[in-house]
């Protein structure tokens, strides 16, 4: 009899460690997919560049690891079964640890605040493991509790220590989308640059900076640029030469492309247009130039511009035919360069819904406010 009850407490207990590892597993796979542009970019950086992030393989290695962590940290512990599976706490905080990834990491590389929360959290794991193991002799009658029973204590655990991981990690939807666009650059592939959070109003300088730079690389840039928000004006075509460095890609590279880098106390317009004429810039330059103006909202400016550089007719981008003609409707005049009776529906529609028809330039100048420029 006494062999029978051993027997089930043995394959009872067997199975709320299979199951606890199984969840275990599943959630670290699920949850390292998610931050894997994080990794990649971290990864980026630790190696300065030599070396590139596998999705597939790192998520593995890194279970793998985690999962060694908790059979050690399991046999020391020795918990009793309702709590097992506190033992993945400490490879949690450690999964938690690699994902607390912030842009920071592109102008130094410091332990922040997990100097002294790793400490903590193996001290108070080490006092809670001791404090289950002395409350055993009150939840010592197990073998007579029935499976659901030893198994729900278990689950709510690591719930718990599951939601504790993706608190403590990074899970900042904007830094995502800048790190996955940020590791389709260092590709080359600019569509996938594009392709990030492309439905998201969501977005941050660094993004539209870096969408900016595939769009003209993609000689989009005035046909798609208002596809994407615009919440920083012409703020958006660059990165800030004061602040330190918050993506991979390097503002060096921006001006390199562009043809020359700007001078001290330099406005972003103010440079573009040097470049322009002064002919030390080339013709991506330009649209850089004309979609500036356009996200300041210089309207008869772009317009003098535009006649200056370029032949003014139907086969203009996107951006320019739309700014054309508000510039048009504010300037009545006998003959148009072109026909623009098409813009004309598409502008009726678009006032008819606003908000279904927020990817183009009229969206834009009637509803963003231009932040002040450095």
């Amino acid at each position: 009899m006494q062999e029978n009850v051993s027997s089930v407490k043995y394959k009872t207990t067997r199975s709320i460690r299979i199951a606890c590892g199984f969840i275990f597993i599943v959630f670290s796979a699920c949850y390292l997919l998610f931050q894997n542009p994080l990794l990649e970019m971290l990864q980026k950086v630790l190696s300065d560049g030599q070396t590139s992030y596998s999705a597939k393989w790192g998520t593995w290695i890194i279970i793998l690891v985690l999962c060694l962590i908790q059979f050690g940290v399991s046999y020391l512990s020795r918990l009793p079964e309702r709590c097992h599976a506190l033992s993945y706490a400490p490879s949690l905080l450690i999964l938690a640890f690699i994902t607390d990834i912030h842009s920071d990491i592109y102008s130094e590389i410091s332990l922040g605040r997990w100097g002294w929360m790793l400490p903590l959290g193996i001290v108070l794991y080490a006092s809670l493991a001791w404090l289950c193991r002395q409350a055993y002799d009150f939840i010592e009658g197990n073998s007579k509790k029935k499976w659901h029973e030893r198994f729900l204590p278990n689950i709510l655990i690591l719930y718990f220590l599951c939601v504790g991981c993706m608190s403590l990690g990074n899970t900042d939807e904007v830094f995502h989308y800048e790190t996955a666009a940020d590791a389709a650059i260092l590709k080359h592939d600019y569509e996938e640059t594009l392709s990030v959070g492309k439905d998201s109003r969501s977005t941050s300088r660094e993004l539209t900076v870096m969408r900016t730079y595939a769009l003209s690389r993609m000689d989009s840039l005035p046909e798609q640029l208002f596809q994407y928000p615009q919440y920083d004006a012409s703020r958006g075509l660059m990165f800030n030469t004061e602040d330190r460095q918050t993506t991979w890609l390097r503002k060096e590279t921006i001006y390199n492309y562009l043809g020359g880098v700007p001078k001290e106390g330099e406005s972003i317009v103010g440079y573009l247009k040097r470049l322009c004429y002064t002919e030390t810039g080339n013709e991506p330059a330009l649209d850089y130039y004309l979609c500036a103006l356009l996200l300041r909202k210089e309207l008869d400016e772009f317009a003098k511009e535009l006649k200056s550089f370029c032949y003014v007719d139907s086969l203009l981008p996107k951006a320019y035919q739309e700014a054309l003609y508000l510039y048009y409707k504010k300037h009545p005049v006998s003959q148009l360069p072109f026909d623009m009776t098409n813009l004309e529906v598409a502008y009726e529609k678009y006032q008819s819904s606003p908000e279904e028809c927020w990817k183009n330039y009229w969206y834009y100048y009637d509803h963003m406010t231009i932040r002040y420029e450095k």
